[in-house]
């Protein structure tokens, strides 16, 4: 397995497909149906944050998870980093490349930022408890949010660095 930095010149669209299986595989179910619907690989840019984005890839070369983390996007946490997403492909979980995805964001956050933060979806008890291996607690309640197609109920999770 090599993980690596996103490079301006990867093929963001096979990213971009990697986020809808992943969604598709992980949170049918756990979020609204007409929302899962309306999604496809367009729904996503990873091409503008590729800075701070790691890629991991087989030995055969094929993407099989991403991660992508930087600077706290809510006002409220101004001066946090923040874990933005990771998707790993469901033949690919549980065989390390979630960890050292995460390995990765995390040791270029650490220097930076005192406090890490990310969201998580209330429902994805996995997700969470991979999160609290990796040292991340829950802060607060549980947070919905209403999109057109329903409702999204999250939890925030942190460490300090």
């Amino acid at each position: 397995m090599l993980i690596r930095r996103a490079q301006a010149n990867d093929d963001f669209q096979v990213v971009a497909q990697l986020y809808l299986d992943v969604w598709r595989a992980t949170y049918t179910g756990m979020l609204p149906a007409a929302f899962m619907a309306q999604l496809t690989p367009a729904s996503w840019h990873p091409e503008r944050r590729w800075q701070e984005t790691w890629l991991a890839f087989d030995e055969a070369g094929q993407l099989i998870g991403t991660c992508a983390a930087g600077p706290a996007r809510a006002v409220t946490r101004s001066g946090w980093g923040e874990i933005y997403s990771i998707y790993v492909r469901p033949t690919a979980q549980h065989h390390g490349v979630g960890r050292r995805l995460m390995t990765a964001a995390m040791a270029a956050l650490t220097p930076v930022y005192p406090q890490i933060y990310l969201e998580v979806l209330a429902a994805n008890r996995s997700a969470q408890a991979f999160y609290h291996q990796l040292g991340f607690t829950q802060k607060g309640t549980v947070h919905t949010r209403t999109v057109p197609q329903g409702k999204i109920s999250v939890v925030e999770l942190s460490v300090d660095a």
